[in-house]
C-alpha cells in the first residue's frame, strides 16, 4: 500500500509540474478590439520586429536614399508628419521610433478605424516596469482620469489640434488609442463585456478562417469598407482600386527566415465578382512556368483575358521594340518664337516635301494583325519573359520571349502569314511572308524573319514560341519537356533583382533625363529611374529575387510572394 501511495503521489506531482510548465495560449486580441475597423495588424512579437528594423542596414540605407528624400517631400508624408506631430503634442512626447520601441511588447495588435486622422487602437503585452520606463509612463499624472470596465484609464486632448491620446494598463496589456471611446470599449471587452468586437465581425471571421496559422506579422483587411473611403482611393500607391473592389475581405501573413521572407495573401471575392481565369488557362500557367530558365531576368505568366492587350505586348516587345520618348513633367513645352523658326542642325534630316507620319504610324495595323493571330489560334495563356544581355561588354539589350498556349495546335503557315503582316506594317523589308528563312536557336529548328529587327518563331503542338533573341529562345525550348508544377496556378511572375540591378542602373543612367547628372535633373529632384528608383534598388540589394504565384479555389484567391535573400 505504501508503494501504491508513493507512486500516486509521484504521478500527481508530475502532473502538477506539467501543468505549471504548460504555456497558456495568448488571448485573441481581436476580441478586445471594438468593431468597425478598416485594417487589423497583429504580431506575436511586435517589439522584436521594430527592434530588428531599427538596427537594420536596410533602414539606414533607405533613410539616406534619394527615394526617401522624394517621399519625405510628398503630400502624403507631409500630412502624416503633421498628424503625428499633433498626436505627439497631445501625448506629451514625440511618437518617433525611439519612443515607440519601448512601448512595443510581445503579442500585439493594432486596428485602424479612420484613414484621414489615423484613428487607431493599439494593444500590446507589456510589463508594468517597461511602461514606467517608457516616455508615456512618467506622464500619467498629467492626464485626466476616467474609468471603464472597472479599470482606470488616462486621457489627454491637445487644445489646439483637438487630438486625443488615451491609454490604460490592465492584465499585463497596454491599451493605447487616439480616441477615448476606443479605450473604454476595449476595457469593457477585456472585462467580459458583450459589445460588438472586431473578432465577431463577418469580414474578420471569414478572412482569418482562411489562414489559421499566423505569421510574424498579419494584416486583416476590410476591403469592402476600404474601397469606399475617398482617402484610401486618393493615397493608395498601387492605384488598383478596381481590382481591389473585386474582393470584400482579405488576410496577409509575413513569415521571416534567414534565406527568404514569405508573404501569403488570401482574398475572398465579392459575391458578384466572377473568376478571372478559365480552368484550361489555369492549367496552362503551371505548365508554362516550367519553361522559365533559371537566369531569366523577369517573367510573367497569366491567362489571356484581353487579347488586344496581349497583341499590344507582342508588337511592342518583339516587332516594334524601341525606346519611347516621354515628356519631362517638370517642364512645360517650349513656345515657338521668331528666334527658333529656322530650326537647328537637328532638323537637317527632316523632310519638308512629305507629310510627317504620326508617332504611332503602323502600330494599330500591326496590333490588329497580331490580334488576329491570337484569335485564330485560340490563345489562352501567355508567358512573357525578358532579360538584360550585354552587347560587346558596353551596351545592353532587352530581348524578349513570348510563349502562347492555344486551344489547339498552331498552324505554322497561318502563324508565318500573321507575323509577316504584323511586321510588314512596321518593317520596310518584310512583305507578305517574304524573307522567312530556316534557322536554329541552339539545337532547335526555328523560322527567322530579318528586317529592321529580328523575329523568330517555333511551334510545338499547342505552344507557339516567339522571340527576338536566339539564345533566350533556345533556353526556353530546352525546357519544353520539363514537367509543370503541381496545383492549379492562375498567375505566376518573377523578378531576379540581383541579376538585373547592374544593367538597370547603367541603362537608366544613359536614358533618364539629366543623363549628364543621372542622380538629379535641373530642378534638383533625383531623376526618376536612375536616381529615385535606382536608390530604392540599392536599398533592397539584399533581395535577390521575388517570385509570385496565385491560385484560385472557390471564392478564395491565394497569392504567395517569396522574397529570396542574398546569403
Amino acid at each position: 500500500m505504501k508503494k501504491i501511495a508513493l507512486l500516486s503521489a509521484l504521478l500527481i506531482a508530475a502532473a502538477g509540474y506539467v501543468c505549471l510548465q504548460t504555456v497558456t495560449a495568448p488571448p485573441d486580441l481581436a476580441a478586445y478590439m471594438p468593431g468597425g475597423a478598416l485594417l487589423y495588424l497583429q504580431s506575436p512579437d511586435f517589439g522584436r520586429l521594430l527592434r530588428d528594423w531599427d538596427h537594420s542596414q536596410v533602414k539606414t540605407a533607405w533613410l539616406a536614399s534619394a527615394d526617401y528624400a522624394v517621399f519625405s517631400r510628398s503630400n502624403l508624408f507631409t500630412k502624416l508628419k503633421a498628424v503625428y506631430g499633433q498626436y505627439g503634442d497631445a501625448a506629451g512626447f514625440a511618437p518617433d521610433l525611439a519612443n515607440i520601441v519601448p512601448l512595443a511588447g510581445t503579442d500585439s495588435a493594432l486596428a485602424l478605424y479612420e484613414i484621414r486622422d489615423v484613428e487607431f487602437l493599439y494593444v500590446t503585452r507589456l510589463s508594468e516596469g517597461s511602461l514606467a520606463q517608457s516616455a508615456l509612463g512618467p506622464l500619467r499624472d498629467k492626464f485626466e482620469r476616467r474609468e471603464a470596465g472597472g479599470v482606470t484609464f488616462y486621457l489627454r486632448t491637445d487644445a489646439d489640434s483637438k487630438r486625443t491620446v488615451a491609454f490604460a494598463f490592465t492584465k499585463g496589456y497596454l491599451v493605447l488609442a487616439t480616441r477615448d471611446d476606443l479605450v473604454a470599449q476595449a476595457l469593457e471587452l477585456m472585462a467580459g463585456g458583450h459589445n460588438p468586437s472586431l473578432a465577431a465581425e463577418r469580414w474578420s471571421q471569414a478572412a482569418r478562417a482562411q489562414a489559421p496559422n499566423r505569421g510574424d506579422l498579419r494584416l486583416v483587411m476590410n476591403l469592402e469598407s476600404l474601397v469606399k473611403s475617398v482617402y484610401f482611393r486618393s493615397y493608395w500607391v498601387q492605384r488598383n482600386t478596381s481590382a481591389v473592389r473585386r474582393y470584400w475581405t482579405g488576410v496577409a501573413d509575413v513569415t521571416r527566415a534567414p534565406a527568404a521572407i514569405t508573404e501569403t495573401r488570401v482574398f475572398l471575392r465579392a459575391p458578384d465578382a466572377a473568376e478571372t481565369a478559365a480552368p484550361a488557362a489555369v492549367t496552362g500557367v503551371a505548365g508554362l512556368l516550367a519553361l522559365v530558365p533559371p537566369d531569366a531576368g523577369m517573367y510573367k505568366i497569366a491567362p489571356i483575358t484581353d487579347a488586344a492587350a496581349a497583341a499590344r505586348v507582342m508588337v511592342e516587345k518583339l516587332i516594334a521594340s524601341q525606346p519611347g520618348r516621354a515628356a519631362n513633367p517638370m517642364f512645360a513645352p517650349y513656345a515657338a518664337s521668331p528666334d527658333n523658326r529656322a530650326g537647328t542642325e537637328a532638323d537637317l534630316e527632316t523632310r519638308i516635301d512629305e507629310q510627317p507620319l504620326p508617332p504611332d504610324a503602323g502600330l494599330a495595323d500591326s496590333e490588329a494583325a497580331a490580334r488576329g493571330l491570337l484569335d485564330k489560334g485560340g490563345a489562352q495563356t501567355v508567358l512573357w519573359m525578358e532579360s538584360s544581355v550585354a552587347v560587346s561588354g558596353t551596351f545592353f539589350e532587352m530581348p524578349s520571349v513570348m510563349v502562347l498556349e492555344g486551344a489547339s495546335d498552331w498552324d505554322r503557315t497561318a502563324v508565318r502569314g500573321a507575323l509577316s503582316e504584323a511586321a510588314g506594317k512596321l518593317w520596310t523589308t518584310a512583305r507578305l511572308g517574304a524573307g522567312w528563312t530556316a534557322a536554329t536557336a541552339g539545337r532547335h529548328p526555328v523560322e527567322r524573319l530579318d528586317g529592321l529587327g529580328r523575329l523568330m518563331f517555333a511551334t510545338q503542338g499547342r505552344r507557339l514560341f516567339l522571340s527576338n533573341d536566339a539564345g533566350m529562345l533556345a533556353a526556353v525550348l530546352d525546357r519544353a519537356g520539363a514537367a509543370g508544377s503541381s496545383g492549379g496556378l492562375s498567375y505566376a511572375a518573377g523578378f531576379r533583382h540581383l541579376r538585373e540591378r547592374p544593367a538597370f542602373e547603367r541603362v537608366m543612367a544613359a536614358l533618364d533625363f539629366g543623363a549628364a547628372h543621372p542622380n538629379s535633373d535641373d530642378s534638383g529632384q533625383p531623376s526618376f529611374f536612375s536616381g529615385n528608383i535606382a536608390s530604392l534598388s540599392r536599398t533592397l540589394a539584399k533581395v535577390a529575387e521575388v517570385r509570385v504565384t496565385q491560385q484560385e479555389k472557390g471564392a478564395a484567391t491565394t497569392q504567395t510572394v517569396v522574397y529570396r535573400l542574398v546569403p
